[in-house]
């Protein structure tokens, strides 16, 4: 197994992973307002969004192909996010 998921597996309720599925439920709900609050909040966040355009607007297509470029299985990662 990944050794990212491993540790994630070890602290699953760890305020880091409950803030990502917060964002997740947030970006599900109204995900523009979420991104420009986002943006305005940390300018990194500007550099996913370009990230996001360069591949064809679609987050998704976007995040695996940085988990690819970064050796990691998006699909694990993904898993992992949905518990």
């Amino acid at each position: 197994m990944n050794p990212i998921l491993q540790q994630l597996n070890r602290n699953a309720a760890s305020p880091q992973i409950q803030q990502i599925k917060s964002m997740m439920r947030m970006f599900n709900s109204n995900p523009r307002s979420m991104v420009e609050n986002l943006i305005k909040s940390n300018p990194q966040y500007g550099a996913v969004m370009e990230l996001v355009q360069e591949n064809g607007g679609d987050p998704k297509k976007a995040f695996y192909a940085l988990a690819r470029q970064k050796g990691l299985d998006p699909d694990e990662i993904a898993k992992e996010l949905e518990k």
